[in-house]
């Protein structure tokens, strides 16, 4: 029961770091009608600030706990709470990987330093 009451806080608590993680990304996404226009300057830095100090946090969280149970599967063989370690860890990707698709952005042409231009 303990280790069950354990894995759900661990869940709940990686559930919440997800929902951070999106809520911060939510302000780099790209809104409709700004589809091919450059981001802000202060992109790079939102994100360094707010979402890499999430995703690094999580990440040594989830690794210390993987040692834990890689640790006690050797001892007990019961295979449960890797499995659960694996779906969040795919959580997490598909979170990541939906922030990204929604603040990438394609700049068109028309916004461009390489174009030629003429000088008069």
């Amino acid at each position: 029961m303990h280790r069950l009451r354990r894995s759900l806080v661990w869940a709940a608590l990686n559930a919440a770091g997800i929902g951070l993680y999106i809520h911060f990304g939510m302000a780099l996404w790209v809104q409709p009608g700004e589809e091919g226009m450059p981001g802000g300057p202060g992109d790079a830095f939102y994100w360094i600030l707010t979402q890499v100090p999430i995703a690094a946090f999580f990440l040594l969280l989830n690794m210390a706990a993987l040692a834990l149970i890689l640790l006690r599967l050797r001892r007990t063989r019961d295979p449960s709470t890797l499995y659960l370690w694996l779906a969040m860890a795919a959580v997490w990707l598909v979170a990541v990987a939906y922030d990204h698709h929604k603040a990438y952005r394609v700049i068109s042409p028309e916004y461009s330093l390489s174009r030629s231009r003429h000088v008069a």
